[in-house]
């Protein structure tokens, strides 16, 4: 049963769990790597799953929204688009190491795009229409 270990709440003696003997064992990583060092750090995966919930709850479109796959064929790009209403998103993820361009669809229109969401800090700063995806890229567009 190795993947399973007590959980890691911060950096204290048992990983926080407990404060006698685990009858599992504690995994070394927990100074590093628990709750409290999640929490704190404003770029953790906790973070970044806060800003998807409350995106969530902010469009209807993200839940309701009609589901249409833009690259059915290409090996590296995820791309899809979600519409209700007059709402749009387009999602484009590369879930590779490698830098595939993606090329949004003619059919695709739109006037502005917002950024909502990605998972790199810096933010894509050039039109939608052609884009030189980051290894592991995934970002989330409003598109008006």
């Amino acid at each position: 049963d190795n993947s399973r270990t007590p959980m890691q709440w911060d950096a204290s003696p048992n990983a926080g769990f407990t404060t006698s003997t685990p009858w599992l064992k504690v995994n070394p990583n927990y100074i590093e790597i628990n709750a409290e060092a999640e929490i704190s750090n404003a770029n953790s995966i906790y973070h970044y799953y806060r800003k998807l919930i409350q995106l969530r709850k902010k469009y209807d479109v993200i839940v309701y929204g009609k589901y249409e796959l833009l690259l059915p064929e290409h090996q590296e790009i995820f791309a899809y688009t979600r519409t209700l209403g007059d709402e749009k998103l387009l999602v484009i993820c590369n879930f590779y190491e490698g830098q595939p361009m993606f090329e949004l669809p003619e059919h695709i229109t739109y006037q502005s795009a917002e950024l909502l969401i990605s998972n790199y800090p810096e933010k894509l700063t050039h039109e939608l229409e052609s884009i030189q995806l980051r290894p592991y890229d995934a970002s989330v567009f409003l598109l008006k």
